[in-house]
């Protein structure tokens, strides 16, 4: 079930928003501070912060920030939706090791170890991916030239396991576009 988008992207940023003062208002310096990319300039995050406030009073109401992230979510608002019923899943299947894991047999505490040894390497695999996307993303939107880093391997993905050739074959170079580094699954660009 797909929440409201505008509690989704509270969801997202309530984590920043719960370690300020609970006024249900940002400072700009606040909102410099969270949003901060090394790409818009201070004066472009503030027009920014300016037109999501309208009052120009430097409180901007943080359900402002979220109404207008809510209009520009388009495919993300599925993502974060589908990332919080992970997140409620994994919590779940903790639990429910926490408390059989002890009283199982040796195979199946060998299965359970099995299961959080893959569902670790599908989330690492995930983390690349965005991570070499943002990257690309981040380098398009950049005036200088960087350097394009490899993906840095894990203990598990260097000892050899097949979740390290997963990531690797999750990604790829866009073919459509040569000069591109824009990461895709070899379903399309992303």
């Amino acid at each position: 079930m797909l929440r409201p988008a505008s509690w989704v992207i509270l969801t997202v940023i309530g984590l920043f928003l719960h370690c300020l003062p609970d006024d249900g208002k940002l400072s700009f310096e606040e909102f410099n501070a969270y949003f901060a990319d090394g790409i818009l300039t201070t004066e472009e995050l503030q027009e920014l912060f300016y037109s999501i406030d309208g009052r120009q009073n430097n409180n901007l109401d943080t359900d402002k920030l979220s109404d207008y992230f809510s209009e520009h979510l388009g495919e993300y608002l599925n993502v974060l939706s589908a990332l919080e019923s992970l997140n409620i899943a994994i919590l779940k299947a903790m639990d429910k090791t926490k408390e059989e894991y002890q009283g199982g047999s040796v195979l199946g505490q060998f299965v359970t170890r099995f299961m959080l040894r893959e569902t670790s390497s599908q989330l690492l695999s995930l983390q690349k991916s965005l991570q070499c996307a943002m990257e690309a993303v981040e380098e398009q939107s950049s005036p200088a030239p960087r350097e394009v880093k490899a993906p840095e391997l894990t203990a598990v993905q260097k000892n050899g396991r097949r979740c390290g050739r997963r990531v690797y074959n999750n990604l790829c170079v866009s073919s459509s576009h040569p000069s591109s580094e824009m990461p895709t699954t070899g379903k399309g660009n992303l």
